[in-house]
């Protein structure tokens, strides 16, 4: 069998469980017949055994029997995680759909990822082995690509594109960005390089809005005040990690971050125009009511 059969069957189980919340073993074997993915083939104990034990090893999902003989997913709150794990499975579940729907292809409009996602498998495979990478890059703003060494630390994927952070070996010792669709080739090296055994790339990124992390500052408190949809919007997609919502009023609501107020911070502020007012502090503030004058000149010439 096919590794994508494999995990179209661990996808496929745990979508069940989540549909039936509990569910008998003949059931799950009725269902499993009538799904074409399977040709008709019946489930074996066996082979439900092994995909229970796959699913669990592989996104910490648990499935338990309980004593009247139905099958449940013992740990939901794995499915509501910002695991690497939840974000594989949510992937692979979109992927399974979509497969299925191949028949409606037509009306699926789907948004197009930038290029570089050929370099993944040779990115996670230097950071598996702490390996050196030479990489040619091309940023928007110089006129020619470049050749240098990189140490891989660690991937992020930041509205529908990939990036690589990872250090300039030799000649420089901070950690840097990289857009894998601005890379025009790369390879695996043998050097071996030590990574920061401090270094934790989720609370290294959690004081950063997005991939932005060349600018100076310190941390801060930042008081977004949202109106209207902005509201629901904020409180079903949140800006940032540190949101917190500390005011609700009929009107309105403030919602409290702690984060560096960097240049992708602050666009995603303008984004919204009349719906968000950043209320403290009052530099951002003073910082974002002049581009909106200066926005506002454009049209008034």
């Amino acid at each position: 069998m096919r590794n994508t059969d494999t995990f179209r069957q661990y996808i496929w189980l745990v979508n069940a469980l989540q549909r039936s919340r509990k569910i008998t073993f003949e059931h799950i074997q009725s269902l499993w017949v009538e799904n074409d993915m399977n040709d008709g083939k019946p489930l074996s104990r066996t082979t439900f055994y092994r995909l229970r034990q796959a699913i669990e090893d592989m996104f910490g999902i648990v499935i338990e029997c309980d004593s009247y003989h139905q099958y449940f997913i013992s740990n939901p709150e794995t499915l509501r995680d910002k695991s690497t794990q939840n974000w594989m499975l949510q992937t692979l579940s979109v992927n399974n759909i979509l497969i299925d729907s191949i028949s409606i292809k037509d009306r699926l409009l789907l948004e197009e990822i930038p290029a570089g996602l050929e370099f993944l498998p040779i990115i996670i495979q230097a950071i598996k082995d702490n390996h050196e990478l030479t990489m040619t890059y091309h940023k928007f703003d110089e006129p020619h690509p470049y050749t240098i060494p990189i140490q891989p630390y660690c991937l992020k994927v930041f509205r529908q594109r990939w990036y690589l952070l990872g250090k300039k070996s030799l000649t420089d010792s901070r950690l840097q960005i990289y857009a894998l669709d601005r890379i025009q080739g790369m390879e695996e090296t043998s050097i071996h390089f030590e990574m920061d055994p401090d270094f934790d790339a989720e609370v290294f990124f959690k004081k950063h809005f997005g991939i932005f992390i060349g600018e100076k500052g310190e941390v801060q408190r930042i008081v977004l005040r949202a109106y209207k949809k902005m509201v629901s919007l904020l409180r079903t997609l949140p800006l940032h990690s540190s949101q917190k919502e500390i005011v609700t009023s009929e009107n309105y609501s403030d919602f409290e971050y702690y984060l560096i107020p960097s240049f992708d911070f602050r666009q995603a502020i303008l984004k919204e125009g009349a719906e968000l007012e950043v209320v403290e502090p009052i530099p951002l503030r003073n910082m974002i009511s002049k581009e909106l004058s200066k926005t506002l000149n454009l049209y008034l010439k």
